[in-house]
């Protein structure tokens, strides 16, 4: 009897360079390649997001619902005068800055660029960029840190 008349099929024969699937139930490597972010630049975009949004909550319920209509220079300098509104904004900088910058990186990783050597250009090129710019933020805040 031939497989067509058991109703049992065998499965194709792999193509030629292909990497089959294993048999232990675990994912490829392919698929857990790191040139598509890699593990740590997703779990660092959903640890950012989450800072992000109970930072700028808490910045917007203290800004815009504490101080309704009293919007200043001297509001703004109080509220940096507490050392937790500080935190809070210097979480916000480090986590808007990795946040935007690891996103535009995986974006130009998924569509553009293919080489080894490319992709670790421009993740270095993004972290230079994303420190000069923590350094000025924290430069802007710097009369409130150094209190």
């Amino acid at each position: 009897m031939n497989a067509q008349a058991t109703g049992h099929s065998s499965p194709p024969p792999a193509a030629a360079g292909t990497d089959p699937a294993p048999t232990t139930g675990r994912m490829r490597p392919s698929v857990l390649d790191s040139s598509r972010g890699g593990m740590w630049g997703w779990l660092g975009q959903r640890v950012t997001a989450v800072v992000l949004i109970v930072g700028l909550l808490t910045h917007i319920v203290d800004t815009h619902l504490f101080n309704l209509g009293h919007l200043s220079y001297l509001n703004i300098g109080d509220r940096l005068g507490s050392s937790f509104f500080v935190v809070i904004d210097i979480s916000l900088l480090a986590a808007a800055i990795f946040h935007g910058l690891n996103g535009a990186r995986m974006v130009v990783l998924d569509y553009w660029l293919q080489t080894r050597a490319s992709r670790v250009a421009l993740t270095i090129a993004l972290w230079v960029l994303g420190s000069a710019t923590f350094v000025y933020g924290l430069w802007a805040l710097w009369p409130w840190i150094a209190k």
